[in-house]
Parts: C-alpha cells; structure tokens; sequence
C-alpha cells in the first residue's frame, strides 16, 4: 500500500479514535482495528487480524499505565486474570496452527462476537434499571479467601479463557468478554472493569504479538501509524472515563458493540 500523507493522517486519526473509544469502553480497540482495516483499507482479514494484535499491545500498555495512576486497577489482579487469558490465546494458537480457517468464517465469529456482548450489556443496563440506583465507588476489593469471591472467580475462569482464545483468533483484545465477565460475573464496578480489562488486554498482547509476529501477518508498517494514534487515544481515553456517569459507559460500550457487529455482517 502506497502511503501519502492523507493516509498517513487518517491512519494516526483512527488510531485516536480507536485507542480513545477503546479505552473508554474497556474493549482492547481491536474490534476497531480490525473493522477500519477490513472495511476502509480492504485488507484481508487474517492480515488485519494480525496487526491489530500488534496494535493493541501499544494502545493498552497507554491505558494500563494511565489505570495504574487512577487506581482504577490492580497489577497483582490482572497478572492473576491474564493467566486464563493468556491460556486462552495459547490454546487458540494450538488448534489453529492444526486446522485452518477461512477469512470468510473469521469475520463472521467477530461479528457474532460483538454481537454477544451486546446483547449481554443490555441485559446488564436492563437489570440496573430495575434495582435501587446506587452511588458506585472506585474499588478493587477481590479476595480468593471470599466465598462469594470465590464462587464467582469460578464462573468467571471459563470467560477470561474463552477472552484470550477470541483475542488470538480474532485480533479484539478480549475485552469483549473481559468487561462484562468483570462487571457482571465478579461484580466489580462498571470503571474498574473497564480498567482491570484493559489490563488484562495488556499482559495477553505480550503473548499474542510475539506468537503473531513469528507465525503470523502483521503489516509493522500500517500497524505503527495507528499504533501512534492509538497510544495518544488511549491517554485521553482513560481520563475521560473516569468522569463519565456509569449509565452513559454502559450505554457507550453497548452501542460501539452492536454498531459495529451490523456493518461487519453487512
């Protein structure tokens, strides 16, 4: 690909777009990524898969450490969490280093994906409506020796699994899975879970951009333009979802999900 300075711009413009919308919403910007190089730049989607993997290693490391500054996450939580990931995604590169998959049922399962994860806010956001409306504070409280902590971290193994497996198959981040699994499954708040997300992405990015990079497609070149953009998205991003009421991330998040599942199908 040829590149002038008008794309050069609108890579880098995407980037912050994408890293800024991301963050917010806790989802890796992998389902960005991937979107913009599929449906604006027509690369094929393994390709765009590839390198959004590489992205989002740079794009959540800017989160991560912008969380980490908030308190808004824990290292100790999301090494903890990113195990399963991380399991996840080594399971994936396993399977699929066996049997081949065609683009065509690649960006169908993305599809599926996003939408899945819709639909899973919306039953969250419809549930909340219904309950006493609570002031939600900043916390990270999470101990094994719970029992309800406990309990929950067991159902909430299989999802970060399945999170890494979707990241190294589909080039998302996980966080699709990992921000509702946290809010809804380990009941963390609505912020924290998009912060310990994207931590989570971070640690699993590790893995998934080194097993790509000698397996895999990646376009290094595309992939720093918006990577640059995607950093500066992603500083921006942390700081304006910590002031964003949890009504408007729930319906932000749910929004950028099923919009994006449509046009991957159309």
């Amino acid at each position: 690909m040829e590149l002038s300075f008008y794309l050069v711009s609108l890579l880098i413009l995407l980037g912050i777009l994408s890293g800024m919308v991301s963050t917010i919403a806790g989802i890796g910007g992998g389902v960005f990524f991937v979107s913009f190089m599929t449906l604006l730049f027509l690369f094929p989607i393994n390709i765009a898969v590839d390198t959004s993997t590489f992205v989002i290693l740079f794009s959540s490391i800017a989160g991560f450490i912008t969380y980490l500054r908030q308190k808004r996450t824990s290292i100790k939580l999301s090494i903890f969490f990113s195990i399963f990931s991380i399991l996840g995604s080594i399971l994936s590169t396993i399977l699929f280093s066996i049997i081949r998959i065609d683009n065509s049922i690649l960006k169908i399962l993305f599809a599926v994906t996003l939408l899945i994860a819709g639909f899973n806010m919306i039953y969250k956001i419809i549930k909340a409506k219904n309950e006493t409306e609570i002031q939600e504070v900043n916390h990270i409280d999470f101990s094994l020796n719970n029992r309800e902590d406990k309990v929950s971290f067991k159902k909430a193994i299989p999802l970060f699994i399945l999170a890494g497996f979707t990241a190294n198959l589909l080039g998302i981040g996980g966080g699709i899975i990992n921000t509702p699994s946290l809010h809804m499954v380990l009941n963390f708040p609505i912020h924290n879970s998009t912060a310990i997300s994207t931590s989570i992405i971070f640690f699993t990015a590790i893995y998934n951009t080194i097993v790509k990079s000698l397996i895999g497609r990646i376009d290094y070149l595309i992939g720093f333009l918006i990577a640059i953009g995607s950093i500066l998205g992603s500083i921006m991003g942390a700081k304006i979802s910590k002031k964003m009421p949890k009504k408007y991330l729930q319906s932000f998040v749910l929004a950028v999900l099923i919009g994006l599942a449509i046009r991957m199908f159309f």
